[in-house]
């Protein structure tokens, strides 16, 4: 069994990145479930190339199963990359299927995930979701991965040889919470609040597909801010065997849609348990790095956050051949007055907040072995 003592250490102690090397020379055979969808196909963007990861089978919809892969229309900004000439499998045949894959990665409604993500575990696979289904279930850890990758540790008593579902979390609370984790860490918060501005596509492709039809959309999210509390307070929760403790924190939340099509931006304002000045701040944030920074995981950028001008970038690079694009949450207009921190914050929402985010989080079980020999 763990002992809490490693958890609190487990950040603390770096890997060397010849250990992480040997570790990941086996590639893992991979799945997705989803095929058309934005999130389905970020996944199949960042696997084409992936060095650890092989993408040998995806599941779909009755719409899309018994489909050429590459038929299906390609929704993303940038050019379909060469993806495996892979013909769509049914969604019903999952369960017999799981010999020809060690590694799933969900991108499910939560309807359909409920149903088949805990029972692929059962079967000894390793699931790593961006459905909503089990984010906060006491026996999944919620995670990003450079925020609180320590959580993994609460799987299976550490134990490689049992399947297990982890989760990412919710899109639009990491350029939030990441930002924020070095401030709880080393100064300490006393109450925050997240205004957020949220793309269309992060409602997915008929939202955005009906944005440019008919150049309207709500501006509505409903459960969302809720959500965004709830998962807040599990990422800068403490670890223990067997679950998580929650953050004491205040946290408020508002949410509303806007008429970007890619990358959510949120307003974050901050108290600070003590008085500090702007450079001490921006010193302790610009100086923060985790445990996939020191792994040099393919998906991890140099540093989780950047401090930029121009907040919102005006290209990226393409995310099938660098797998760092999109993947570092940009900070502007920041500011330090006595105990209040406020900025803008970015992040590519089906990269960072979805898709990227996961693979990255499946980097990190892996490097750290916990995906079996």
């Amino acid at each position: 069994m763990l002992d809490v003592m490693v958890l609190e250490v487990y950040t603390s102690v770096p890997m060397k990145k010849e250990t992480t090397s040997r570790m990941c020379m086996r590639v893992r055979k991979v799945a997705v479930l989803g095929a058309s969808g934005l999130v389905a196909q970020r996944f199949q963007q960042r696997l084409a190339n992936h060095p650890w990861f092989e993408l040998v089978a995806v599941y779909g919809s009755p719409r899309t199963a018994g489909k050429n892969l590459a038929d299906l229309e390609w929704h993303l900004p940038e050019v379909r990359p060469d993806i495996p000439p892979l013909q769509i499998r049914s969604m019903d045949s999952l369960m017999n299927d799981v010999e020809d894959f060690e590694v799933v990665f969900s991108a499910l409604p939560s309807e359909i995930a409920i149903t088949v993500e805990k029972p692929l575990a059962e079967k000894g696979l390793f699931v790593f979701s961006n459905a909503s289904t089990h984010r906060m279930d006491n026996d999944v850890p919620l995670i990003v991965a450079d925020l609180n990758p320590h959580h993994l540790l609460t799987l299976n008593n550490g134990d490689s040889a049992k399947g297990f579902v982890a989760c990412s979390t919710n899109c639009t609370i990491v350029p939030a919470a990441l930002p924020l984790k070095p401030l709880w860490d080393f100064i300490g918060l006393d109450g925050v609040s997240i205004a957020t501005e949220q793309s269309l596509s992060g409602g997915g492709i008929d939202l955005l597909t009906n944005y440019r039809d008919t150049n309207e959309h709500s501006s509505d999210i409903p459960g969302e801010a809720e959500k965004m509390k709830e998962e807040c307070l599990s990422l800068l929760g403490r670890a223990r065997v067997g679950g998580v403790k929650s953050a004491k924190l205040p946290v408020q939340v508002t949410v509303r849609r806007v008429n970007r099509e890619y990358g959510h931006v949120v307003n974050v304002i901050a108290d600070l348990h003590v008085e500090k000045n702007e450079e001490e701040v921006r010193e302790w944030m610009e100086n923060y790095r985790s445990r996939p920074q020191a792994l040099d995981l393919p998906s991890a950028p140099e540093t989780p956050f950047v401090f930029v001008d121009d907040l919102i970038p005006s290209s990226m690079a393409d995310p099938a051949t660098d797998l760092k694009a999109g993947m570092a949450v940009r900070i502007g207009e920041f500011d330090v007055d006595g105990d209040m921190v406020t900025f803008r914050a970015w992040s590519e929402n089906t990269i960072r907040g979805a898709a990227g985010g996961t693979v990255l989080l499946a980097e990190l079980a892996l490097a750290e072995g916990l995906l079996g020999e």
